[in-house]
């Protein structure tokens, strides 16, 4: 019988009485409490700092947060005594927490005690830079570092010690992830499909098949289909239509959307011929070719922010016990209506296959993938983005997407960019200390 029952380990139980007594500390100072239900790689939850009104009828939500982390149980104190304790923490939570660009404390429930104990984690590390060499603990003072309802004022001291975000006394210039298409193709073509070739069209492509879409027994494409040299040639009937673009795109959405379908057809070949693989379902880019588990891939590549050059990992196979994996860095990459005008947009991603090709799927590598992605700051994807568009230009200030050898659109190697008035003040990327 006891086979088949659900069980609540100790743990659970200590977990919960820690937060529903951190909720009521925090009610207890008049503030808000929200526990983080989902995508928790952290943090626990928050409190935004409340004050009176000042016609005393309620409370006033100040904006003012602080984020929290917090332990329960007896597994979290250790070096015990009447007068302090420790609490053992994880490496990469230290780097994690003291990154925030947030107020963040630890908080402890003590089970013994029954009591909650608070740090503040940066300021802690300031003061202790130790903290983050082995064994990784945070010391607490049970006489000081009480959390209780006289902590208000502390945590509306780190509020006011944490650094605006937006500054108004510089400017920033502020990168896009838009390659703006600098010359679009100059005609379009259309061309009537033989009769006896029009089902299963495109099963009856066989050789080199260029950008084309396929409406109404026609087929609309960059270069004149009767050209020979491509699969099209024996399938289309002789003289084929040529339309100036703007004529084309006089006519409607529908002749917009042929051009869009024929500019990612391109781009598609393009990203296919500086070495990427293509996974069809998430429509990602990867990087896998000549990667082994003892061989990972690397590829170098110059910042056009800073003019730097740098090695970029970017794919490399993963054992952690049981758990065999690859990662690969990958973009998913379209070209689109801009303004005016027109540009291909770089979406950096992250890729995980079992083997070099076949993806990794399932709960635990969700998990990890929402745990990567959570790593990804602003720095770290402004870098990604201009990596990528070093990639699609080899380097140079503009690129030219091709049908058959010939180029038909002329792309800006450099993000779109605009000067702002204002400036967004970094949090940092995540460091790890030197081995």
């Amino acid at each position: 019988m006891n086979s088949i029952q659900k069980v609540v380990p100790k743990s659970k139980l200590s977990e919960w009485r820690g937060l529903d007594r951190i909720a009521s500390v925090v009610h207890g100072m008049r503030c808000i409490w929200r526990e983080q239900e989902k995508d928790d790689i952290g943090i626990d939850g928050e409190i935004e700092l409340c004050r009176p009104r000042e016609d005393g009828d309620g409370l006033v939500g100040t904006g003012k947060i602080v984020k929290v982390q917090s332990k329960s149980g007896s597994s979290y104190v250790v070096k015990d005594s009447e007068a302090s304790f420790a609490s053992p923490v994880a490496e990469k939570d230290l780097h994690y927490w003291r990154n925030l660009n947030v107020p963040v404390i630890y908080i402890v429930y003590h089970p013994d005690d029954d009591c909650l104990y608070w740090k503040d984690i940066k300021g802690y590390l300031r003061d202790h830079p130790d903290a983050l060499r082995p064994p990784y603990r945070i010391e607490f003072d049970k006489s000081a570092d009480r959390f209780d309802s006289g902590a208000y004022g502390a945590l509306c001291a780190l509020c006011e010690e944490a650094p605006e975000r937006i500054s108004l006394e510089t400017g920033e210039v502020l990168y896009t992830n838009l390659l703006e298409v600098l010359e679009l193709p100059r005609s379009i073509w259309v061309c009537s499909v033989l009769p006896e070739k029009r089902a299963k069209f495109h099963d009856r492509l066989t050789g080199l098949i260029p950008p084309y879409v396929y409406r109404s027994g026609s087929i609309i494409t960059l270069r004149d289909p009767t050209e020979p040299g491509t699969a099209l040639t024996q399938v289309v009937e002789p003289g084929a239509e040529e339309f100036e673009l703007d004529d084309w795109l006089s006519q409607g959405t529908q002749a917009e959307d042929d051009l869009t379908a024929l500019l990612n057809g391109a781009l598609h070949r393009h990203l296919r011929g500086i070495g990427l693989e293509f996974q069809k379902d998430t429509k990602r880019y990867f990087f896998n070719r000549g990667l082994a588990e003892d061989a990972p891939v690397s590829r170098r590549w110059t910042s056009s922010r800073t003019g730097r050059s740098h090695s970029r990992l970017v794919a490399k196979h993963y054992t952690y016990g049981r758990l065999s994996f690859c990662r690969h860095l990958a973009l998913q990459a379209r070209a689109r209506r801009f303004g005016g005008g027109w540009a291909i947009s770089l979406d950096p991603a992250l890729h995980f296959t079992t083997d070099g090709v076949r993806p990794w799927e399932g709960e635990v590598a969700r998990s990890y993938a929402i745990r990567a992605r959570a790593e990804q700051y602003n720095n770290a994807y402004l870098n990604d983005v201009l990596f990528w568009a070093h990639q699609l230009s080899r380097g140079d200030r503009t690129f030219h997407l091709k049908v058959g050898g010939v180029p038909v659109a002329l792309v800006s190697g450099i993000p779109l960019t605009v000067e702002a008035a204002f400036s967004v003040r970094s949090a940092g990327s995540p460091t790890r200390p030197r081995s």
